[in-house]
């Protein structure tokens, strides 16, 4: 019998004594059919409650199979693999599917709990960064659950980690020089660490700290919060400093002020600078009590403190070419007043005409070179001017001429450029300040334009003077000599001429005839200064002399070519030795001309065809010109 029969057997005989019952309560028929139908409700309910009770207990099963899978793919993902959700293998029986997923969950399960040791070391580190570096670290990367083990992740906490450590040694760095800078900070400026982090920072700049103990204030130092106030404690201290350094430059200013003017001397200056070399409070302190005292003695002294800016102001009065109504501008100068005010205006002028000094300091070195040169040309002048420098008896100065010559020189190069530049800066000035520049109260441009000073003049010149009459005796003194038939016989060369090396005497034959032929420059009146120095007279003797020379060669040569010889004959000037030392030889009283003759054989070296000779081609003897006294030394040779 079955379970479902042996119910209703049941069922069957419990109606049955249940109506017997009824029949002996005397119950009517309907109330036994509606007992009987609450009882046939009553046991529906209980079938379907434990119906509902099994359902329920399935879907539990349900829904613990599906919560398993899903953990299973969550670890498998956390793990880095590639799963998809595309369910799972179902068995014959719920319980069944249940088992094999949670064998299947312990294996993964097993596998991420290994993977998860090593993360959370890596998290751990992290979190360590995390608390000294604060923003920097990525806190992404630091989870509480379903933490990522993949191989990617793990790289990533790695590389951050990497990352963490640099930024946090490239800290200590720079925290170790903003100690060492604060701490120099406290030493120059005498201070002392004033709170817990300062502290902090004199104990980190200790060498007798400990390396746990260092490194503990390192982590709790190189955070973005401490080091934004370390490097605003920095920059408070640096401005400290800079305080100071105004504060103490502006008293050493007043202080080397007073030193001048009570011309204190350099050893005590330098002692008092060495021992309050610093920028503590107290040094300052005692700049200033030396500036009261100094300033004291200074309302003592204050006449020779006036006096002396008086002095100083001529000085740069003087350098700055003022005019006496210039000066005059400034009243205080020239009043019998002596106070603290009139110091004051002093000083303040003078700082003033500094100032201008350095402004005009290009125009006032030139018009200084300008007026040395113009000194020096007056001077040599004044000294070539007297022609018996060259002739007195125990003065004689061979050297004396070739210096002259080097000294004109040196001023026809220098004293146009110095004039030129000066000229120059002048009418620069001229436009700039719509004011000319005026030396002692006159326009300087109009001075050294007006000024006819370019260089010594040929008064007074060791040359001989340039001679303006020769036009009309040119062709007496140019002389053609025949062709020689000797082929041993040679002319005498330009250089030859001259008998030592002399290449700038005939090197432009030609520019100088076309010089002498220019017509004659109109002859100014003479004057009474006119007169024909003993140089002059020497030169003329000398033209006398080459003239009679050439013409006296001419006609010799005449009479070899008529058959005729002779054994002496006149040797021009030009040609000998004693010609040339002539030049420097005054002529003699009687005013004759001496002609020395020469043996025929030597006749043929010494004859040259003539050559026309400017006052620059004249023979002279550079053997006089030994180690004489320098040109400097021409005014004391005079004196």
């Amino acid at each position: 019998m079955s379970t479902t029969d042996n119910l209703i057997s049941q069922l069957n005989e419990r109606l049955a004594q249940l109506h017997i019952i009824h029949n002996e309560i005397g119950t009517s028929t309907n109330k036994q059919q509606q007992q009987k139908q609450l009882l046939f409700e009553a046991m529906i309910r209980a079938a379907d409650q434990h119906v509902d009770q099994v359902v329920n207990e399935r879907n539990a099963l349900e829904d613990n199979i599906h919560a398993t899978h899903a953990r299973i793919l969550t670890l498998k993902r956390l793990m880095g693999e590639f799963v998809t959700d595309n369910g799972f293998v179902r068995k014959d029986t719920l319980l069944a599917t249940l088992q094999d997923l949670e064998m299947e969950k312990q294996v993964v399960q097993k596998q991420y709990e290994k993977r998860l040791e090593g993360v959370l070391v890596l998290q751990q580190e992290l979190i360590r960064f995390r608390e000294c570096l604060q923003s920097f670290v990525n806190s992404e990367l630091i989870t509480e659950e379903d933490t990522n083990v993949s191989t990617p992740a793990v790289a990533a906490m790695e590389e951050e980690i990497q990352r963490c450590q640099h930024e946090f040694r490239a800290r200590t760095q720079y925290l170790d020089k903003c100690v060492k800078q604060i701490v120099d900070l406290w030493m120059v400026l005498g201070l002392l660490p004033q709170d817990d982090r300062d502290s902090d920072l004199y104990q980190l700049y200790d060498a007798d700290v400990t390396a746990p103990e260092k490194l503990a204030l390192y982590n709790k130092l190189v955070s973005d919060d401490n080091i934004h106030d370390i490097e605003q404690r920095i920059k408070e201290l640096e401005t400290l400093q800079l305080e100071r350094e105004f504060r103490k430059q502006e008293i050493v200013h007043r202080l080397n002020h007073l030193w001048d003017r009570l011309k204190v001397p350099k050893n005590e200056r330098d002692a008092f600078r060495q021992k309050h070399s610093g920028l503590k409070e107290q040094d300052i302190q005692e700049y200033e009590k030396l500036v009261n005292d100094l300033s004291k003695l200074k309302s003592e002294r204050l006449d020779d403190f006036i006096q002396g800016a008086r002095e100083d102001l001529v000085r740069l009065w003087d350098q700055l070419y003022f005019s006496r109504e210039e000066r005059q501008k400034f009243k205080p100068a020239f009043e019998d007043q002596y106070n603290d005010h009139s110091l004051d205006l002093h000083e303040k002028e003078i700082s003033r005409l500094q100032l201008l000094v350095e402004d005009r300091k290009y125009i006032l070195d030139r018009i200084e070179r300008y007026t040395k040169l113009t000194e020096e040309v007056k001077e040599f002048e004044e000294i070539t001017n007297d022609p018996s420098r060259l002739f007195s008896r125990g003065q004689r100065d061979p050297g004396r001429l070739l210096r002259e010559e080097r000294f004109r020189k040196r001023i026809a190069r220098e004293l146009p450029k110095v004039k030129h530049e000066l000229e120059g800066a002048l009418l620069e000035f001229e436009v700039t300040h719509d004011k000319p520049f005026c030396v002692y109260g006159k326009p300087y441009l109009k001075e050294i334009m007006d000024s006819n000073i370019n260089g010594p003049s040929d008064t007074g010149n060791s040359r001989t003077p340039r001679r303006h009459h020769i036009q009309n005796d040119i062709e007496e003194e140019i002389y053609y000599s025949k062709a020689a038939t000797s082929p041993r016989y040679k002319s005498p060369s330009a250089r030859r001429i001259f008998r030592t090396p002399q290449p700038r005497r005939t090197y432009d034959f030609n520019a100088r005839l076309a010089q002498i032929n220019r017509p004659n420059p109109p002859q100014r009146q003479k004057s009474s200064t006119d007169e024909p120095s003993i140089l002059h007279r020497v030169r003329a003797h000398n033209i006398r002399k080459r003239r009679a020379a050439i013409a006296k060669a001419g006609r010799s040569a005449q009479d070899r070519t008529s058959g005729s010889s002779s054994d002496y004959t006149f040797d021009s000037g030009l040609f000998s030795d004693t010609a040339a030392n002539d030049e420097n030889t005054a002529p003699s009283d009687n005013g004759s001309e001496h002609l020395t003759t020469t043996p025929s054989h030597q006749k043929l070296k010494q004859r040259a065809s003539p050559k026309l000779f400017s006052d620059d081609d004249d023979a002279l003897d550079f053997d006089i010109f030994d180690d004489g006294p320098e040109l400097s030394e021409l005014s004391a040779d005079e004196a």
